[in-house]
Formats: C-alpha cells, structure tokens, sequence
C-alpha cells in the first residue's frame, strides 16, 4: 500500500514538473506520430461537463505511458488514479488504477490523442464485472465527441 502511494505520489510530481518544461529540439525532433507527443513529453488535458471536470496528465517516454486521470463529478462519486500503458498511432491504451469511495480498482482506459486534444474511448461491451472492454482494432474503436482539452499543467 505504502508502495502505491509513493508509486502515486513520484508519478504526479514527474509529470507536473515536465508540464512546465519545454521539450527540448531533439524531444520534438523524434516524434513518434503526432509531433505534440515527444519521447519524455509531459500533457496535460482537462474536460469540463456542466460542473463536472476531467484531468489527464500524462509523461509520455518513447511509446510508454504513465500518469494521472481523475474524474470529478459534482456531488458525486469522484475517483482518482494513475495510468500506464503505451501509445500507438496517437492511440493510448492503458490501466487505470483508481480509488474511489474508499475502494480501489482497476480497469481499462482508452485515449485518441490529437494535437490539442484527447478523446476518451467508448467501451464495445463490459465484462461480468462491469469493466470496460474495447476493442482490439484501433480503427474500431469509438470516442466520446466532447474532447479534453490541452492546458497547462499546475
């Protein structure tokens, strides 16, 4: 538990000091696909919905992924995690261990990234559980039309 929370803890801090440093030219010079994802960039995107606010931030190395995701919804059950996964084709599929209400989770999450915005995937199905399943093809893969947002990261 105590391992989570230093995981947790060092994860946020290395990606809100990136947020505020300008990759340097050889980061944006080796793009994977989209030149705004650099090896070792930070992002961060934000999505507000009525009264309800979104944040991602994630630290892209090369094609692996670590990061934050919380959802805040207004009067409602909130959660919080980190992600890790990987980036292909601008496509972000990763594991989002969360809590929320006291109890801790994990479940599947999917992003499009797309210059100054991320799309959250919309799961085909849910398992027994209730987790999300996608698909495997990213060219099947649907997303929500209200997109996050790029922003500085605080």
């Amino acid at each position: 538990m105590m391992k989570t929370a230093l995981l947790s803890t060092c994860v946020l801090a290395g990606v809100l000091l990136s947020c505020n440093s300008a990759p340097s030219k050889k980061e944006r010079d080796s793009a994977v696909t989209n030149p705004e994802l650099t090896n070792t960039s930070a992002s961060c995107f934000m999505k507000t919905v009525g009264k309800d606010t979104f944040l991602l931030q994630i630290l892209v190395d090369d094609r692996k992924v670590n990061g934050v995701l919380d959802y805040n919804f207004f009067e409602k059950d909130q959660s919080s995690g980190i992600l890790e996964g990987r980036l292909t084709d601008n496509i972000l599929r990763a594991s989002y261990s969360y809590t929320s209400e006291g109890t801790k989770s994990t479940r599947n999450v999917v992003f499009k990234l797309m210059g100054d915005q991320a799309y959250e995937g919309l799961a085909d199905s849910a398992d027994a559980d209730g987790n999300p399943i996608f698909t495997p093809s990213d060219a099947a893969l649907k997303f929500d039309p209200v997109p996050y947002k790029k922003q500085a990261c605080q």
